[in-house]
């Protein structure tokens, strides 16, 4: 009697924790995941395209997109007017990850030396602001 009871505990108990698991659910991991406020600045920045507007070095036009999601991928839409009258639109894939724990730096790895940063985050509101590849590069991004 008491052989089967204690089968039948450890059954039961096998069974709960089998539907423990199967109920966990991981919707993001990475190796620099510090507690709540990560996915919370995560979330903001991976909550809406950021766009901005902007004369070149050239004198073209451009208007620039960056979309982050939350599985450390993104696009990079640019859409350039030159003088001529000519456009181009390119769409860039990128990964991305904060690159410290203070969570106020970007690295986007467009491909095998193509990397770009935004030092200095800050996202407010419907801003998404901070330097673009350099110091020399304040950026604002609103986002729509």
């Amino acid at each position: 009697m008491k052989t089967n009871i204690y089968k039948y505990f450890r059954f039961c108990l096998l069974a709960v924790a089998l539907v423990s698991l199967a109920s966990c659910e991981v919707s993001f991991y990475d190796d620099d995941d510090i507690g709540g406020s990560y996915y919370q600045k995560s979330a903001a920045l991976c909550s809406r395209i950021w766009a901005d507007s902007y004369i070149d070095r050239d004198g073209n036009r451009c208007y620039q997109e960056l979309t982050f999601y939350l599985d450390r991928h993104g696009e990079d839409y640019i859409r350039v007017e030159y003088p001529n009258g000519r456009v181009t639109e390119d769409v860039y894939y990128f990964d991305w990850h904060w690159t410290d724990r203070s969570q106020y730096s970007l690295e986007m790895y467009y491909g095998p030396g193509d990397v770009s940063y935004l030092d200095d985050v800050w996202i407010s509101g419907n801003v998404l602001s901070g330097y673009l590849d350099g110091h020399d590069n304040y950026v604002d991004f609103i986002g729509i």
